[in-house]
């Protein structure tokens, strides 16, 4: 695994350097050479992370600013510190249950001020009983969904250090995709997952088979080449990567700019990222096929159909429906350029294919007028209506 950039992970950390510079490809840029090189987390930081987990293992219970402050005299440097203590958090979780306690002491506390040490006192005692609670226990609960405030649980015993190593490097990857113009990810693995999350996820994705048709090469536009949504848009970006951690060979290559001017970050295998856990959440393309089954059962509606193929690209329609004798392709664009739109359109009529619906939101970036036969514009959630009125224009 190397990583290359001027400061593609936020934090500069150039002391992390090891081994020589990886010789540049065609996707970095031309000054490649003058730029410095980072490094994801690997099995050799595995010591001094078991001694960031040493050091939260002995402030158990305390607030994480005393943990914070313990480790400012430590001799690990501060940005590996910043790291591995965000990945903790990400690992502890609870946040959600912080905020419910605190928010229901602090109503049962919190009034008019309590002046003097002695109405404090009793404001704390009475807040207890009414919890049931010790009121000095109340006094520690009243402020836990602070972040330097809530104390160091670790509820399910030491975390395991290759585990945070690993968020540590999943947080890196998706802050440089955040700030990515473009990226390009060649996989050798089976594709098909990473790309039907993209689409899911409404990224804007070109795919297309490699030179000598070994792998698929993802090209994704990055959020600072959009100019709306770019926050919404960024972290769908960021939601793709966590895939990475099932594919035995990829390369992803990100060209990015965190204002000092244009960087590459890119990653190979073998690095260190979490599992993957499946969403449980229906697609729109999924949501629309139970719609239109609905609202029309007389349609023969597939789900998820085969790539079409136009050249060397490939496009993945979310649907095909046989409508009046005439099968038509449609497919859910979240977020869309006019420039993405008329390649898209421009592969499908490569591939032969004129009964195309590019379903576009309308909020989320540029399209073609309404009354384009191969577009429709929509906001919010894409009704089923709609897309039988269009149905019946084509």
């Amino acid at each position: 695994m190397i990583a290359r950039s001027r400061d593609a992970a936020g934090p500069r950390d150039v002391a992390d350097q090891r081994g020589p510079a990886p010789r540049r490809t065609a996707a970095e840029p031309r000054d490649a050479a003058d730029q410095r090189d980072i490094r994801l987390y690997d099995m050799t930081d595995i010591p001094w992370i078991a001694t960031v987990v040493d050091y939260a293992v002995e402030a158990r219970g305390q607030p994480w600013r005393i943990l914070r402050e313990r480790l400012e005299h430590s001799a690990i440097r501060a940005p590996r510190v910043a790291a591995i203590l965000g990945a903790l958090r990400r690992v502890l979780g609870g946040n959600a249950e912080r905020a419910r306690i605190a928010r229901k002491v602090r109503a049962a506390v919190l009034g008019h001020p309590a002046l003097d040490a002695g109405q404090r006192a009793a404001r704390l005692t009475t807040a207890g009983e009414a919890l049931g609670l010790p009121p000095a226990e109340v006094d520690q609960l009243m402020w836990i969904d602070l972040a330097s405030e809530r104390p160091v649980t670790l509820a399910e015993g030491r975390p395991d250090e290759r585990r945070l190593a690993a968020y540590a490097n999943l947080d890196r990857i998706q802050r440089t995709v955040r700030r990515a113009r473009d990226l390009r990810l060649v996989v050798w693995d089976e594709a098909h997952e990473l790309i039907r999350t993209a689409k899911r996820f409404g990224l804007l994705v070109s795919v297309s088979r490699s030179r000598d048709g070994t792998a698929t090469v993802l090209d994704v536009v990055g959020p600072l080449s959009l100019f709306h949504d770019t926050g919404v848009y960024g972290g769908a970006l960021a939601g793709l990567i966590p895939l990475l951690a099932d594919v035995q060979r990829f390369e992803l290559t990100v060209h990015c700019d965190f204002g000092y001017g244009p960087s590459t970050l890119r990653v190979v295998p073998p690095v260190l990222l979490p599992l993957v856990v499946p969403r449980g959440k229906p697609s729109a393309a999924e949501r629309l096929a139970k719609d239109l089954a609905k609202a029309a059962p007389e349609l023969r509606i597939e789900r998820d159909p085969a790539p079409i193929a136009a050249g060397t690209q490939l496009v993945f329609p979310d649907l095909a429906i046989d409508h009046a004798g005439t099968r038509i392709w449609i497919e859910l664009i979240g977020f869309a350029t006019a420039d993405y739109v008329t390649a898209q359109r421009a592969r499908y009529t490569a591939a032969g294919i004129t009964s195309v619906i590019l379903c576009v939101h309308d909020k989320r970036g540029d399209a073609p007028a309404d009354d384009d036969p191969q577009i429709l514009r929509f906001h919010g959630r894409l009704s089923a209506a709609a897309v039988l009125a269009k149905l019946g224009e084509a």
